[in-house]
């Protein structure tokens, strides 16, 4: 059984989904380990960390945050970043996430929803539209993608 669930909603798996990204995905833990506190904290607002659990062991997750480190700053919300595990992959559980995060966005009062990759034509399958290249701030260039959000 696979659920959606905000760390907000069981912050007692922080320290469970922190270790887990140090894990599976130790380069970026620098930029979710923060934004993993912010979500617990976070009153309501931007921003948030969602786990996808499978019979309550975490198989993926994504964020939902306000900026993205990228040079370009007037586009807003951000999912970043959206993880499944390797195993797990081909099942379209990133699209589950995806469609979550558009769905948020939509209740939070936003009409786009934006992502940074270099995943060349797997977010396209699911709607996204690139709107131009840009550089995360540390230097690697990227692909910015836009897609309407669910209200």
């Amino acid at each position: 059984m696979l659920v959606i669930q905000s760390i907000k909603e069981c912050p007692q798996r922080q320290t469970e989904l922190a270790d887990y990204v140090k894990e599976q995905w130790p380069n970026v833990k620098k930029v979710v380990l923060p934004a993993i506190d912010e979500s617990v904290l976070a009153d309501g607002g931007l921003p948030f960390t969602f786990l996808l659990l499978k019979s309550g062991t975490i198989i993926g997750f994504y964020q939902l945050i306000e900026q993205e480190f990228v040079t370009r700053k007037d586009l807003s919300p951000w999912i970043a970043p959206l993880f499944i595990d390797k195993g797990e992959r081909g099942q379209a559980l990133g699209a589950l996430l995806l469609e979550h995060g558009r769905k948020m966005a939509g209740q939070l009062g936003y009409n786009k929803v934006y992502l940074a990759t270099d995943h060349i034509l797997y977010y396209e399958k699911y709607g996204f539209r690139e709107i131009g290249l840009d550089t995360f701030e540390w230097g690697r260039p990227t692909k910015i993608y836009e897609h309407d959000t669910i209200k």
